[in-house]
């Protein structure tokens, strides 16, 4: 009986350990040209303004968003640009993109930006192109973060460079990041810029929500054993 209920309890437990075990774990990098199936060009208007992209057994929401107040204060709201994948160009210009660009570039354009959630607060890294310019004369992106979609923080903004690799730590601290171009002032009659991917990095740490089920089968199975050892001595 003992041997059987043991038995019983590794499986729980095993079961348990499974569920509690990232998904994937490592650095996984999400191209979505390629993601979003575009061929050459002139891309593939994804006829809808989110699209969920997955590798793997991971998935990531991209949003077209639109800003409705300063950028400082950065209140968005859901836009009515579809997505576009975009891979082809002199300008490094691959990525994720929208219609409706005053100049049929299919890009993002002022006052859009594209969202992204579901990622669980997983993205070292975004990489920005079709920016073009220099650094005192170009095209301009930012990049927004925050963890209740309502309030917003700029975590970096930048000019001209074709294109841009945002890494800094404080990616990993937000649930949902917006992606856009800041300015209306045109550079050489364009403005607009291309979301081209982001880099995931996953720890082999389970979340805190596994942990908890893995003490509750420890916990359940404790209390199986304290009941049958009672009923046994009774």
């Amino acid at each position: 009986m003992k041997l059987k209920l043991a038995a019983v309890c590794s499986a729980t437990l095993l079961a348990f350990a499974a569920a509690s075990a990232p998904v994937f774990a490592g650095t996984l990098t999400w191209n979505f040209d390629t993601l979003a199936g575009a061929p050459a060009q002139p891309g593939l208007n994804l006829g809808t303004p989110m699209s969920t992209f997955t590798e793997g057994s991971l998935s990531m929401t991209a949003e077209s968003v639109t800003l409705s107040g300063s950028m400082n204060g950065s209140s968005w709201t859901t836009g009515t640009a579809d997505l576009y994948a975009k891979n082809g160009g002199s300008a490094a210009e691959q990525g994720l993109g929208l219609t409706g660009d005053p100049l049929g570039d299919n890009e993002i354009y002022y006052p859009n930006g594209i969202e992204l959630t579901g990622f669980s607060g997983h993205i070292s890294d975004v990489t920005i192109s079709s920016i073009q310019g220099t650094s005192t004369n170009g095209e301009t992106w930012a990049v927004y973060g925050s963890n209740n979609g309502t309030t917003w923080t700029q975590l970096g903004s930048g000019m001209g460079g074709l294109i841009e690799n945002f890494s800094p730590t404080s990616l990993m601290s937000y649930s949902n990041l917006i992606i856009s171009d800041p300015s209306g002032t045109p550079y050489t009659n364009s403005n607009d810029i291309l979301l081209s991917g982001v880099t995931t990095t996953t720890s082999t740490v389970p979340e805190p929500g596994s942990l908890a089920l893995f003490g509750a089968g420890l916990l359940g199975c404790a209390l199986f054993l304290a009941r049958r050892r009672r009923a046994t001595q009774g």
